[in-house]
């Protein structure tokens, strides 16, 4: 049982480190990051591995630790996709967050993402998560206030990817 307890804190101290940087937990402190710690796990995805689709139920939130996730948007019916049926919204690298939509009613994701090459991440259980916000007020005002400054961000990187197809859609059709 010692073993146990002694193995508990050594990964929850070396999980707090990469939650210090994180952009989401910034303004936490290391009593309150302990706490999320306990609710991640590490995972790694390879290059072009899908971590999870759009409008899949979103369970978890990922730091991405190491490498980079790319985040892509439907431009149309998934059922007659083709390569041109994505737009690239953005990616995440060390220290940012993927799948932002866990922590927001109705939890489904919003964009798709990809590992762009080996990536490792820490997943977060969102549902515990957001309980833990639920019983500390001051600390689920304090992320959901960096969540909001990460929605700004996506926000106007989708706006700009969708404007950047919607001009190449219409120069492929000026040139045909």
């Amino acid at each position: 049982m010692l073993y146990l307890e002694i193995r508990t804190f050594g990964i929850v101290i070396e999980t707090i480190f990469p939650l210090r940087d994180c952009e989401l937990l910034r303004d936490l402190d290391d009593e309150e990051l302990s706490r999320i710690a306990i609710i991640c796990s590490r995972i790694s995805v390879a290059e072009g591995d899908r971590l999870f689709l759009e409008g899949q139920s979103a369970d978890h939130i990922y730091i991405v630790t190491n490498g980079r996730i790319a985040l892509h948007k439907s431009l149309g019916d998934r059922a007659k996709l083709s390569q041109r049926g994505w737009a690239t919204i953005a990616f995440c690298r060390t220290d940012e967050i993927v799948g932002w939509s866990a922590l927001v009613d109705p939890f489904r994701y919003t964009l798709s993402a990809t590992a762009w090459e080996p990536t490792q991440l820490l997943a977060i259980r969102a549902s515990l998560l957001r309980r833990a916000m639920e019983l500390n007020p001051d600390v689920g005002f304090r992320i959901m206030r960096s969540l909001s400054e990460v929605m700004a961000r996506r926000l106007q990187q989708i706006s700009h990817a969708l404007t950047e197809a919607r001009e190449s859609s219409v120069k492929d059709r000026m040139s045909s």
